[in-house]
C-alpha cells in the first residue's frame, strides 16, 4: 500500500519538525511525504532536510498559503501513483493510532470516500476541525463515520479513486475553501465525505473573522478583505457560483463589500457579533 502525505509549512519550523517525527514514529506502513516549505526564513527546510532526508522538500514562492502549497505538494506527489494521499497540517499532534483509524474508515467504504479525521482541543475534549453539517454545526464523535457538507482538511485521507475522479485542490483558492471545495465536488461525483468514528489528532483553535476586520479603518479592513487570509470577494464568488449559482455569488459578492462599508458601531446594531471575532 503506497502512501503520500502532502504538508505545508511556512515559518513554524518546531511544529512541523515535531509533526513529521510523530507521523514517521507512529506509521506502520512506509510513508512518503511532500512538503511545500513556502519560503520559510526560520529553516524550516534546512531543518527537515536535515533529519528526515527522506522527505521531499518542494519549494514555494513565499505567497502559496495553504491551499496553493498543498495543491503544489499533491501535484509533485501525484506524479507517482499511490493508493492514498494524506493531507496533514503541521500543527496537529496525532494519535498513535490515527492512521490505522483512516485506513480502517476508508476500508469501511471500500476505499471509495474522502475520510476527514476529527480535531479536539489538546487540552480538553472540544471539538476543533473535522467537518460540519448542511447548518454548518461541527460534527462531534459517536462512534460511527458521519456524513460532512462542509469539509476541514487538518488532516485528510483521499484514496486514488477520489483523487483519479475529482483531480487536485482548485489553485484558485489561496488559502481557505480548497478544502470545503473539494469535498463538495467529491460529494456531487457520488463520494461520500465522512467523518472518523473518533478523534485522531488535537489541536489548537485559530478563531478569526476573515471576511470583515473590527476596529480598524475603511483601507485596512478592505485590504484584509483581499488578503490571503482574509474572505476575497472574487475568489468567494468563484465557490459560489460553482456550488450555489449566479444569483447566490452575485448577492454574496455585494453583501462582502456593503458589510466592510458599515462602521463597527452599526456592524454591532445589524449583525451583533456574527462578524466579530469571538
Amino acid at each position: 500500500m503506497k502512501v503520500a502525505v502532502l504538508i505545508t509549512s511556512f515559518n513554524r519550523k518546531q511544529h512541523t519538525f515535531k509533526c513529521i517525527r510523530r507521523l514517521f514514529g507512529i506509521s506502520k506502513r512506509e510513508l512518503d511525504v511532500y512538503l511545500l516549505d513556502d519560503s520559510s526564513s526560520d529553516g524550516t527546510a534546512s531543518l527537515i532536510a536535515e533529519s528526515f532526508p527522506s522527505v521531499n522538500i518542494i519549494n514555494g514562492s513565499g505567497n502559496c498559503f495553504w491551499n496553493r502549497g498543498m495543491y503544489k505538494a499533491w501535484q509533485e506527489g501525484s506524479k507517482k501513483d499511490y493508493d492514498f494521499y494524506i493531507w496533514l497540517n503541521d500543527d496537529v499532534v496525532l494519535y498513535e493510532d490515527s492512521l490505522e483509524e483512516l485506513y480502517r474508515c476508508s476500508r469501511a467504504q471500500d476505499h471509495r470516500a474522502v475520510i476527514s479525521g476529527i480535531i479536539e482541543c489538546k487540552n480538553s475534549r472540544k471539538i476543533l476541525y473535522g467537518g460540519s453539517d448542511e447548518y454548518k454545526r461541527l460534527i462531534k464523535p459517536n462512534g460511527n463515520m458521519q456524513n460532512i457538507t462542509f469539509m476541514n482538511g487538518n488532516v485528510v485521507l483521499v484514496p486514488k479513486v477520489v483523487f483519479n475522479n475529482i483531480g487536485n485542490l482548485d489553485p484558485v483558492f489561496h488559502h481557505d475553501l480548497g478544502d470545503v471545495d473539494f469535498g463538495l465536488r467529491a460529494k456531487k461525483r457520488g463520494f461520500n465525505v465522512l467523518t472518523t468514528t473518533k478523534p485522531v489528532a488535537s489541536g489548537e483553535s485559530n478563531p478569526q473573522c476573515r471576511v470583515r476586520l473590527q476596529n480598524s479603518t475603511l483601507r485596512k479592513r478592505f485590504q484584509k478583505l483581499y488578503s490571503p487570509l482574509g474572505s476575497n470577494p472574487f475568489i468567494n464568488f468563484h465557490f459560489r457560483k460553482r456550488h450555489y449559482g449566479l444569483v447566490n455569488a452575485s448577492i454574496y459578492f455585494l453583501f462582502q463589500h456593503f458589510l466592510n462599508l458599515l462602521p463597527d458601531s452599526l456592524n454591532k446594531t445589524v449583525f451583533g457579533d456574527r462578524y466579530v471575532v469571538k
